[in-house]
């Protein structure tokens, strides 16, 4: 295997044509989504450590005004026993269920060299025979806690974009300033690999002052898509204990303040929910039909509320 600039290699394990999959801090990590859903599929999967981009060529650690892009130290008794530098780790893990291994990219937006950055992470999937990339990460959003949370894609090509039309997202149509995540996918769609990102809601309400820092369900809403695409065999029993206790404080502050759930029932009166089924083998047009036909469904049963 070749040298490549700015990683260093603690294995080189044999892997099987593997699909990368990239949970990354920084702007699209709320809700913990990114961090926390990458870090649970590497302890599922109890996938391991075989390489780490360079930290000091992409981060700056002293930015005016910015006090926590810093490393964080912890002291005992006069000595340094843990250090927490930003991470851009590699894991590897075997998948019985299917043709392709996975690798876990578990990384942090760079301050620097965005196109480099990315670049380096293609490279290091050529040398395993990527074939496809998936990245996800999350919003804030006005949306209501105890609703399927709704997904935007973003594909590098038409023929991918069909596929992902299955599972029950919403085609990306913006324009505005690049994500991590989409610098990513720029990179791959340039060296000729597929991929796909997924960015999801994370119910967020200003006006109370209420945010999840941790969304189980937004954590689940992507994962689940995430599973059924890599055949991973994954079930989502915890998350679902962690969903039932997050609503249920959430389902306590709407008893206690009537404005709060007055402004609750308006959300969940005007949102149009698309819950995830696992996709049935049809083809893209016919996917786009039924769901077509379930927003007209939604938007019909609130009309006769």
């Amino acid at each position: 295997m070749d040298k490549i600039d700015n990683l260093t290699f603690i294995e080189k394990p044999p892997l099987r044509s593997p699909y990368l999959v990239c949970g990354l801090n920084g702007w699209l990590n709320s809700g913990d989504v990114a961090v926390g859903g990458i870090k649970y599929l590497i302890e599922q999967f109890k996938a391991k450590l075989f390489a780490e981009m360079q930290t000091s060529r992409y981060h700056v650690y002293q930015i005016p005004g910015v006090h926590n892009a810093r490393p964080v130290f912890k002291m005992e008794d006069g000595v340094i026993k843990e250090t927490d530098f930003p991470k851009n780790q590699f894991y590897y893990a075997g998948n019985p269920s299917s043709d392709h291994d996975i690798i876990f990219f578990l990384g942090t937006e760079p301050n620097l060299y965005w196109e480099e950055y990315g670049d380096t992470v293609l490279a290091l999937s050529r040398e395993y025979g990527v074939t496809r990339i998936y990245t996800f990460g999350a919003i804030f959003d006005r949306s209501p806690y105890n609703r399927e949370p709704n997904i935007t894609c973003t594909c590098t090509g038409a023929k991918i974009r069909d596929e992902m039309v299955k599972y029950s997202v919403i085609m990306s149509s913006r324009e505005g300033m690049a994500t991590i995540n989409l610098m990513l996918l720029h990179a791959f769609q340039k060296g000729g690999i597929d991929g796909v990102n997924l960015t999801v809601r994370v119910p967020y309400y200003p006006e109370f002052n209420v945010g999840l820092d941790y969304s189980p369900r937004s954590v689940k809403a992507v994962l689940e898509r995430i599973n059924h695409l890599l055949k991973m065999g994954l079930n989502f029993n915890n998350l679902d204990k962690e969903i039932n206790e997050i609503e249920g404080k959430l389902d306590s502050i709407r008893k206690k303040n009537a404005e709060f759930n007055t402004y609750m029932e308006e959300l969940e009166k005007n949102y149009t929910e698309i819950p995830f089924q696992e996709p049935f083998d049809i083809s893209a047009d016919e996917a786009v039909r039924f769901a077509e036909e379930l927003l007209k469904d939604n938007r019909d049963r609130k009309k006769d509320k």
